[in-house]
Order: C-alpha cells, then structure tokens, then sequence
C-alpha cells in the first residue's frame, strides 16, 4: 500500500476599497493536510483543516479505503523538485501603503468616477510526497489588483473596470490603464458603420475562447460529444494557434507547477494545439486511461477528495509582433466589457459587448456604443485569427492581446 501526503497552505492579505476609499484589510490564514492511501485498485483519502494529528488521518484512510472507491491508477512516483517565487507587496503594511498611495491618484485625476473592490497579496505552499519517491514542493505568491469603476453620474452598479494579477506591483502602469479607462469612457464616440473589424481582447478573458474549454475536455472528447472529437492529428485552426495547458508561473498561474495526481510537464506546460493542429483534449490519469487518450496532468478536484478532471489554465502562444504591427494600421475594437454571449453547440459564437473602446494599438481613443459580436469559433481562430500580442500591455504582466476579426453591429 502507497500513502501519500498532500498539503495546501494559502495565505492573504486582503485591503476591501469602497468608493475611492479604503474600508477594511483582512486576512486569511488556511491549512489543508489530506492523507491518501492507495491499494492498486481503490483510493482512501482522510483530509482536515487546520493543525491535525496525521495519525488520525492516516486511521481515516484506512477506513474510506474500505469502502473500495475505484482508483487502479498508479501514484506518481521518483520525481523531487522543489520552487519558490516569490512577488512583491507581501506586507500587511506595504499593501495597505501601496493601495492608500494608488487611491490618493486616483482621487485627484478621475474626480468624476469612483473606485471600488479589492487589492491583495497571497502566498500558494504546497506539497506532495510519497513512498513511492515523489517529493514536490511549491511556493507562489502573487498580488491581485482589481477595481471596478463608477461613474459618478451613472445608475449602473458598474461602468468600467481594471486591474491585474502578477507577481510585480506595477503602480504606475497601473494607474496610467486606469486613468486611460476613465478618461476614453469620457469620450464618447459616435456610431460606428457596421461590418467586419479587428477585434481586441485581453489573452486571458474567456469570452472568445471558452468554447475551447468544453472541446478539449477529455471526458467530452473521448465520449464523442465534443466539437474537436476525432480530429487528433488534423489542422482545423490557423497556424498562428498555439494553445498550451499551463501550471508554469511566468504564464501568470499561481497554483503548484503539479496537478492533483502529482503530474508535473516539462516547462510546466503541455500543447494541446499546436500550430493549428490538435494534439490532444486536457486529461487526468483517468479519462487518459478510460479513452486511451494523451495523459496531459490535468487533475483536480478537492484536497480532501479522490482527483478528477479539472479545468486547467489554458493560454495562447505569442505572436511575434506587437498589438500595433498585428492590427497593421487599422483601428481595432477593444472589449472591455462583454457578458451575455455565448457558443452555440456547432461553434457559433454571439455577444454583446457593454464596453468597448476605438483602439489604436497603444491607446485607447473613445468609448463606442453598446455592440454586437459575431463568428464562428474557426472563423476566429482560423482564418480571422490575427495573433496574440509578443509585448504586455503597457508593461503589465499578464496582459497580453489577442487580436481576430469579426462581424460588429451596432446593438
């Protein structure tokens, strides 16, 4: 029999920013410990919260074991590795400096909005070890900020919003993305002429892509019943689509670099399209197993419970051009704000877009009226698919571009 330890210590500190204001700082403080006990056939699993006597878990195990839970997959074995990234405004104090600093500008130069929602820092320690040789241990931290924007004028709950998540506390970028928000909003444009434009979102907004989700799910793709099912091997996306499954941190992910089952990929990733090619649908042990798929390292689930399919973090390769050389001297549509859509089950995609700006490639120039998007999901990432910025937007990590055209109507 095979136990295995798995713990997850997360950490935070937390300041909550109600109408320009600071209104409260918190923090969290949260110890998981799971004990897993594998028999070749089934899995026992014992978790708690908290300080625990792992003995006790160990007696827990051993009773779920008997309740035979189907796992006859083997644990991951001879593999140590251990990291540590670390980022900056870890502090209770620096955060709370920062956050009142980011405030007092935003005060002075967007008087006619107000700002409200959450700035934090948090720390991600996991580990995973067992008799079988594996040895993994990981430590992240990353600072989130995230404001929704009012205008003060406005009956709406929200009118704009920005912020960011990385390991660097860009303040300056910050506040030059927000100020640019506020004052395109401002500049109201008029109608546009409908048509076909360059459409622009943040790489790692799901709206254009989500539909890939539930293609390249394994369960959904081996059964069948998925878009992509039975196209392992053929090109049916643009060359430029490169679609990685990540747990590397300089693609902005802050979890451990293994999954659930202690899976760990070369670089931290694994293509799951490449080059407009599909390569394989996202999997764990079991659903690789089930139907002979790929194993790609793609288990979840909760830390006290057997793993399962998850959904991993997915990220598009870059260009190698800017946003500006991508959009080659055309205007381009930037949402910012865009709810309501969706994919249809043949790929058809269509959303209304909230918030949209006149976009040059460097600078927003106005706001533009409430739109309408269309296309197809190999439309926009077929012949339509422009590219994925090379360079961050205004230097802010995890803010890369993706650029493709599509049908635009005024709503």
């Amino acid at each position: 029999m095979t136990k295995e330890r798995y713990v997850v210590h997360y950490t935070e500190n937390a300041v909550k920013i109600v109408q320009t204001q600071v209104s409260s700082v918190r923090k969290k403080d949260i110890l998981r410990t799971s004990i897993r006990l594998y028999d070749g056939k089934s899995m026992g699993v014992a978790g708690a919260l908290g300080e625990c006597n792992e003995e006790e878990l160990v007696a827990k195990a051993k009773e779920s074991l008997k309740l035979a839970i189907p796992y006859p997959y083997e644990a991951s074995r001879e593999l140590v590795r251990e990291e540590r990234h670390r980022s900056d405004l870890q502090g209770e104090e620096e955060l709370l400096e920062a956050t009142e600093e980011i405030l007092q500008k935003l005060r002075r130069d967007q008087p006619h909005f107000s700002f409200s929602h959450l700035f934090k820092s948090a720390r991600v320690e996991s580990s995973m070890q067992n008799d079988l040789g594996l040895d993994l241990k990981s430590s992240r931290e990353f600072i989130s900020l995230e404001l929704v924007i009012k205008d003060k004028k406005s009956s709406n709950i929200i009118d704009a919003m920005t912020g960011y998540e990385g390991r660097k506390f860009h303040k300056d970028s910050f506040i030059e993305l927000t100020n640019m928000i506020c004052d395109a909003y401002m500049n109201q444009l008029p109608d546009i002429e409908e048509g076909v434009y360059p459409v622009v979102f943040r790489s790692d907004d799901m709206t254009y892509y989500k539909k890939l989700y539930e293609s390249l799910n394994g369960m959904l793709f081996g059964s069948g019943g998925s878009l992509l099912s039975g196209k392992i091997g053929k090109k049916v996306f643009s060359d430029k689509v490169t679609l990685f499954q990540t747990r590397n941190v300089e693609d902005g992910f802050f979890e451990p670099f293994f999954d659930k089952e202690g899976t760990v990929n070369d670089s931290d990733r694994f293509a799951l399209i490449e080059d407009g090619v599909v390569i394989s649908p996202y999997t764990d042990k079991k659903t690789a197993a089930t139907f002979n798929l790929t194993h790609t390292g793609s288990a979840g689930g909760e830390y006290d419970g057997l793993p399962e399919l998850g959904m991993p973090m997915l990220k598009f390769a870059e260009s190698h051009k800017t946003a500006k050389q991508l959009l080659d001297g055309q205007k381009a549509i930037f949402i910012l704000i865009a709810s309501g859509g969706d994919f249809t089950q043949d790929g058809r995609f269509a959303t209304p877009a909230q918030l949209a700006f006149l976009f040059d490639g460097d600078r927003f120039i106005g706001r533009l009226p409430e739109l309408s998007l269309s296309s197809h999901i190999f439309d926009m990432l077929g012949k339509d698919f422009r590219g994925v910025s090379s360079e961050d937007f205004l230097g802010i990590e995890n803010t890369k571009l993706t650029i493709m055209d599509m049908n635009v109507k005024k709503l």
